[in-house]
């Protein structure tokens, strides 16, 4: 696994060494609720899987936003 982010809009994109991420237990809930939707994705498409938004899966536009791409 490899971990990027973004300080900024307007900065660069950065490797990471840790990421910390505080969720209520609602927000979790979600959160794996998207990586479960994102991994039968990528077991569907295989290497044609590109991306998906967190914020597209709950069509909303707001930050911060979690993108997961494939390998």
């Amino acid at each position: 696994m490899k971990i990027y982010g973004y300080e900024s809009e307007d900065s660069d994109l950065v490797s990471l060494s840790e990421l910390t991420l505080q969720l209520s237990v609602k927000e979790l809930n979600e959160f794996i609720e998207f990586l479960r939707n994102t991994a039968k994705l990528m077991e569907a498409h295989g290497s044609k899987f590109g991306h998906e938004h967190l914020n597209d899966f709950y069509k909303k536009d707001s930050k911060p936003d979690i993108t997961i791409i494939g390998q």
